[in-house]
């Protein structure tokens, strides 16, 4: 096991002036660089590598700053700016990644329009001149229902980003549901005035190791559910301890068993060893509510903490792919499960804004039905076609092959994605 992320959360003052945002951060990054390295310090003593350290804002489209009432030119030239600011700043604290939410589209639907638009065309500029940056467009949730039109922006930035280099997907995702200071990127954002943190695992190993050293799938949902309490016990404490000493309220926890392209630290293997014939094969679905119904349900327990099927991030799931073993349904199916949603899932290069847009639909209706958060983060692969190889250079990705989808024609006159309705709520 590994923690994946320690994620500060911080408001970042975007569109004032440089000179504020560089003197507030730093004095606030020089606290964070302390309390990471003191964090970091207590988990190697237990044996848990920390693998990156992260920061989280608000939105950058945020009406309490009045974004509105600025030029839009302008103001699109300043976030530029003070995103390498951002960056350059994190870089000297020794923070890796850091995620700013490009806006809270379900919670300004009724004030959503050209102007949000238009801002949301910039985003994939914003993600391919940085290095570092993270954003996700929270386009549902209960409380507000689906915002229709946010939802087109959010097919149209996937398919963007996916040109010429569909790598940049993997820093953009569509939320729904997405409580403030989820730790797993793109999802993360920060609301509050004051900071906080919050822990993201690496976990799967865990699940794999229980699995094998069970004789039943009885014995496996009681070990199981053991380990996820004694993991929680063991990491609360330490973060709270330090907490305490600076002074930064600990979040949580988000207990999902992340995995490694690697056949140990695989979600996909455990499942196999739970003796299934295949990661998607008929009646798996068990082994997916039992990994989600061992997690704890407890005061900082936080996040999705449900079961992660990141396509590319997981060594099995990605071959059983390439194997042709499930598709995108599947994959829709284990979300109603208590999962992350639809993650590193690599998609035809000529999927069209339309199939975008329906397949995100159904992810926000699967999260609003079930009142449970969930993410798309796709990545169409310029050039390929459902059942080509695709490989990445890239450490945390397996190779694998093109997700086979129900394609759609585009004849349809009266459908939601040509309609002119902007909002969905269920009553």
């Amino acid at each position: 096991m590994k923690i994946r992320a320690i994620t500060i959360g911080q408001k970042i003052p975007y569109l004032s002036e440089n000179v504020i945002i560089e003197s507030s951060l730093e004095q606030s990054l020089k606290k964070f660089y302390n309390f990471n390295a003191d964090l970091v310090n207590r988990f190697r003593q237990i044996g848990i590598d920390v693998q990156t350290k992260r920061l989280c804002s608000q939105p950058i489209l945020s009406y309490d700053q009045q974004v509105f009432d600025q030029n839009l030119n302008k103001s699109l030239i300043t976030i530029h700016d003070q995103l390498s600011i951002v960056e350059n700043l994190i870089t000297k604290y020794e923070i890796d990644y850091f995620s700013s939410c490009a806006v809270l589209a379900d919670f300004q639907i009724t004030k959503y329009g050209i102007y949000e638009s238009l801002f949301l065309n910039e985003v994939p500029q914003f993600i391919k001149r940085k290095e570092k940056f993270f954003t996700s467009l929270h386009v549902a949730s209960n409380d507000n229902g689906i915002n229709l039109s946010a939802l087109k922006s959010g097919a149209k930035i996937i398919k963007k980003l996916s040109e010429p280099d569909p790598f940049n997907n993997l820093r953009f995702c569509v939320s729904s549901n997405v409580q403030p200071d989820t730790p797993f990127f793109p999802a993360a954002y920060h609301l509050s005035e004051k900071p906080s943190f919050s822990l993201a695992l690496e976990m799967a190993d865990e699940v794999v190791a229980i699995i094998d050293e069970s004789h039943s799938i009885e014995e496996t949902q009681v070990k199981l559910k053991a380990k996820f309490e004694e993991i929680y016990d063991t990491l609360v404490p330490i973060c709270e301890n330090v907490s305490q000493k600076y002074d930064i309220p600990f979040h949580g926890i988000d207990m999902s068993p992340a995995p490694y392209p690697t056949i140990e630290r695989s979600i996909g293997t455990a499942i196999e060893n739970l003796n299934f014939e295949y990661f998607g094969a008929p009646g798996a679905l068990i082994a997916v509510a039992l990994i989600k119904n061992a997690i704890p349900i407890k005061e900082k327990t936080i996040g999705f903490s449900g079961f992660m099927p990141s396509v590319l991030e997981d060594f099995t799931i990605a071959k059983r792919l390439s194997e042709d073993h499930f598709n995108l349904d599947t994959l829709l199916l284990y979300a109603t499960m208590c999962g992350t949603g639809l993650d590193c899932v690599p998609l035809p290069g000529d999927i069209s804004l339309k199939e975008l847009f329906y397949i995100l639909l159904d992810i926000c209706t699967i999260s609003l039905r079930l009142k449970k958060p969930l993410t798309a983060r796709l990545m169409p692969i310029p050039g390929k076609n459902a059942g080509d190889d695709v490989k990445f250079d890239f450490e945390y990705f397996a190779p694998s092959k093109i997700i086979s989808i129900r394609r759609l024609q585009d004849d349809t006159k009266n459908d939601l994605f040509k309609s002119k309705i902007k909002s969905f709520k269920f009553l």
